[in-house]
């Protein structure tokens, strides 16, 4: 029950307006039929989008560390329809997923929990398409709020430098979200 009201409130957070949900999606740039994994789905909010933009055609890799939060995603998806998610339980750092085969990596607010982020996306590559895109969304250290005070944000420049040591090059920055960075990288 807790899980599910964690979940719940994750949701809402994504797709609150404060989140800019709708402005992420276009800046993406998604279409039909692409593969997509959502790195820390935790309530699916963004891999149900993913799934509705990909299409039949399309798959959406739903990966998180907790079978509880993949099966919360699931039910969401039978309830919407939607049969091109498939789901991945990260262990150890291991995925399931196709080699060369990913057009959009997508980490929202899951950079800071990732132990050695510079190792898991140079081994990520080999998962990517040629001209795949990774976006990452973190938090920044604004304030006295939550992410600030539970060490729930890395640098924008720590990301930067981050990834660029893991073998990305850095495409574009967007700066719309208030208490977020979104960074969008292409292997080097």
């Amino acid at each position: 029950m807790f899980t599910s009201l964690f979940l719940r409130m994750l949701n809402r957070d994504a797709a609150s307006h404060r989140s800019r949900p709708g402005e992420i999606l276009e800046q993406l740039h998604i279409r039909e039929g692409q593969s997509i994994v959502d790195i820390g789905s935790g309530g699916g909010y963004f891999t149900l989008a993913f799934a509705r933009k990909t299409g039949k055609t399309g798959r959406v890799y739903a990966v998180d560390i907790k079978n509880k939060y993949l099966d919360f995603i699931r039910r969401r998806a039978e309830e919407a329809g939607l049969d091109n998610i498939i789901f991945a339980l990260s262990e150890n750092n291991r995925l399931n997923l196709p080699e060369a085969g990913l057009d959009l990596v997508f980490a929202r607010n899951v950079f800071h929990h990732l132990p050695e982020p510079g190792n898991y996306f140079a081994k990520f590559k080999k998962y990517l398409k040629p001209d795949a895109k990774v976006a990452v969304i973190e938090h920044k250290k604004k304030g006295f709020g939550f992410a600030a005070l539970f060490g729930h944000h890395t640098s924008p420049e720590t990301i930067l430098h981050t990834m660029e040591n893991a073998g990305y090059v850095h495409a574009e920055s967007y700066d719309f979200l208030p208490n977020q960075s979104f960074i969008l990288f292409t292997v080097k």
